[in-house]
C-alpha cells in the first residue's frame, strides 16, 4: 500500500486539490445562512487557485507536445530535401561527366578523320596502376566495336601518343607508358630534322621521358616540339609526344645529347584513347 501510495502521490495531490474544494461548497450551499462564510470563501480561492495551476500544467504540456510534433515535421522536411539536394548535386555530376566524355569522344573522331593514314578503333581506360607517388605508371584499356588488341600497337589521345600494348587478350590490353623505363619510340624535332630515341624516364615520382641525340645535333631549346618519326616502325609518323624542357641541363652521354621532355598527354586524365590498329604507309595523313 506504502509503495503504492509513494508511486501515485503527485495524483493524489492533485485529485484533493480539486475535489476538496467541490466538497466545501457543497456543504456550505446546504446551510441556511446565503452570506458567504470564511469557510466557503477560502474554498473558493482554493479551487480557483487549483483550476489556475491545473489549466498551466496541462497548458504547458499541450504547447509541449505541440512544439514536439511541429519539431518532428520540421526534421522530416529538412531531411527530405537534404536527400533531394544530394540527389541533385549526384545528377549534376553525371552530367559533367557525360560532357566531358563525350568532348573527349568527338575530339577522338575528329583524330581519326583527320589522320587517314592508319586506322585506328576507340577504347576505355578500365583500370591504373599508380605509383607510391600516384603517378599512373601503366594503363589497362578495352576496345569498342570488332576491332581486337594486340601486341605493340599504338595508343594515342587526342592530345599525342599514350604508349604501345605490351599484352592483349582479345578486346583488352596492358599498354606500357613513354615514362616507362623500357619504353623506346623513335622520334624527331619537329621542322628542324634532328632524329633521336626518345627514352622513358623510369621514375616513380614524375612523369617524364629523355629524348637522345646525336651529340654533333645544333643544340636545342625550350619548347622544341618532339614528334614520332616513324622509323621503328611501330608508331605512325607526327604524333605528337611532348616537348623539351630544362634545355640548359641537357647532359652529353657518349656520343649522345640528353634533353627532358614534358609529355603532352596526362595518363592520370585519360578516359578514352584511340589504337592504331593498321598503318598504312602509302598514305600522308590528311591536314
Amino acid at each position: 500500500m506504502r509503495k503504492w501510495l509513494a508511486e501515485h502521490s503527485f495524483l493524489i495531490v492533485v485529485m484533493v486539490s480539486l475535489l476538496l474544494p467541490i466538497v466545501f461548497m457543497i456543504v456550505q450551499s446546504q446551510g441556511r445562512n446565503t452570506n458567504p462564510t470564511l469557510a466557503r470563501r477560502l474554498s473558493v480561492g482554493v479551487a480557483s487557485t487549483a483550476q489556475q495551476g491545473m489549466n498551466s500544467v496541462f497548458g504547458g504540456f499541450r504547447s509541449f507536445f505541440s512544439n514536439y510534433i511541429f519539431l518532428v515535421n520540421t526534421n522530416k522536411e529538412n531531411q527530405r530535401l537534404v536527400e533531394e539536394n544530394e540527389r541533385l548535386v549526384g545528377e549534376v555530376v553525371v552530367a559533367k561527366n557525360l560532357a566531358v566524355e563525350n568532348a573527349e569522344l568527338r575530339t577522338l573522331l575528329g583524330l581519326g578523320e583527320a589522320r587517314r593514314d592508319m586506322d585506328m578503333a576507340a577504347g576505355v581506360v578500365i583500370s591504373r596502376e599508380l605509383t607510391p607517388f600516384y603517378r599512373v605508371a601503366r594503363i589497362v584499356v578495352k576496345l569498342d566495336g570488332d576491332a581486337e588488341l594486340k601486341k605493340d600497337q599504338a595508343v594515342m589521345a587526342h592530345l599525342g601518343l599514350v604508349g604501345r600494348v605490351v599484352a592483349a587478350a582479345n578486346k583488352t590490353g596492358d599498354v606500357m607508358l613513354l615514362t616507362d623505363g623500357r619504353s623506346r619510340v623513335a622520334a624527331e624535332v619537329l621542322g628542324r630534322g634532328i632524329l633521336g630515341m626518345l627514352i622513358g624516364a623510369g621514375r616513380q615520382d614524375e612523369s617524364m621521358a629523355r629524348l637522345q641525340v646525336g651529340v654533333n645535333e645544333p643544340l636545342l631549346e625550350n619548347g622544341a616540339v618532339v614528334t614520332t618519326s616513324g622509323h621503328d616502325q611501330v608508331f605512325p609518323r607526327g604524333v605528337e609526344i611532348g616537348y623539351i624542357t630544362n634545355a640548359e641541363k641537357s647532359l652529353q652521354a657518349g656520343p649522345f645529347r640528353e634533353y627532358d621532355v614534358s609529355l603532352s598527354v596526362n595518363p592520370g586524365s585519360l578516359s578514352h584513347v584511340m589504337v592504331v590498329t593498321e598503318i598504312k604507309k602509302d598514305i600522308s595523313p590528311a591536314r
